[in-house]
């Protein structure tokens, strides 16, 4: 067994119980477990992906729509499902390929994609839906947990970065730029979305990196409040091809 197949195997079987911080039936309505999301596209020596946290599959469950249901297979998938009403894809798929690796020039098969949080995170409107199902787990939203998740998470993050050796890691969203610099006010954490090259430490070592929006507030058209959409496409992804031509990154 490779080193990587192994923090694969160590990730699933470990990560929920370093944790210590999710409720203790932390289930989907059917009662599976929520499980945690293990990177499989793990090209080392090239650019590293790290979203927020993994999404999930949906659902239509009586009326109800959009019911979180089980996990998707891994970070960022490209692929559909049947969610009970109807075939749709995992968006985060999609959104990564369309916003970032095409206009980038990056190759999904030479690249580390990851998320910092490695569970699916419930927000309010998911456990409401839950109630009104008659199902009392996972018992609270987990979204407002984020960074303490995070940070439970940090020794798991030092070994993953470690085996993929990044060239340049890329981060999508304000969240997870604000917890490499260690800054928890939003408004901070949007002015590391400038596209400049920074460098952010990880265990006992320092690595290039960018920070972009999160590809949600980037598909996020036609409102004049949002600027992201815009500022990605027209600033933030050519000044950030333009310095990994520089640094000799793109793959």
């Amino acid at each position: 067994m490779d080193k990587i197949q192994r923090f694969q195997q160590e990730l699933y079987t470990n990560y929920l119980e370093d944790l210590n911080i999710l409720p203790e039936n932390y289930k989907y309505q059917n009662g599976v477990h929520v499980k945690p999301v293990v990177p499989v596209d793990t090209f080392a020596g090239g650019v590293m992906i790290i979203g927020a946290y993994p999404s999930a599959h949906f659902a239509t469950i009586n009326s109800a729509t959009d019911v979180p249901d089980a996990d998707i297979l891994y970070p960022f998938p490209k692929y559909n499902y049947f969610d009970g009403s109807r075939v749709r894809p995992v968006k985060s798929g999609i959104e990564l390929k369309t916003k970032y690796l095409k206009p980038l020039h990056l190759k999904r098969k030479k690249c580390w994609i990851t998320n910092l949080v490695r569970v699916f995170l419930f927000k309010k409107g998911h456990i409401e839906k839950y109630k009104h199902l008659g199902c009392s787990f996972p018992g609270k939203e987990t979204r407002s947990l984020f960074y303490e998740i995070a940070t439970a998470g940090r020794s798991w993050l030092i070994k993953e970065v470690e085996l993929a050796k990044p060239k340049l890691i890329i981060t999508l969203g304000r969240e997870v730029a604000g917890f490499f610099h260690d800054i928890k006010n939003p408004e901070k954490q949007n002015e590391l979305l400038t596209t400049v090259i920074s460098e952010i430490t990880i265990g006992t070592k320092t690595y290039p990196s960018i920070h972009f929006a999160h590809p949600g507030i980037i598909m996020r058209q036609g409102s004049d409040r949002n600027k992201w959409p815009q500022f990605h496409q027209k600033v933030a992804i050519p000044k950030a091809f333009e310095m990994m031509k520089i640094k000799g990154v793109l793959n």
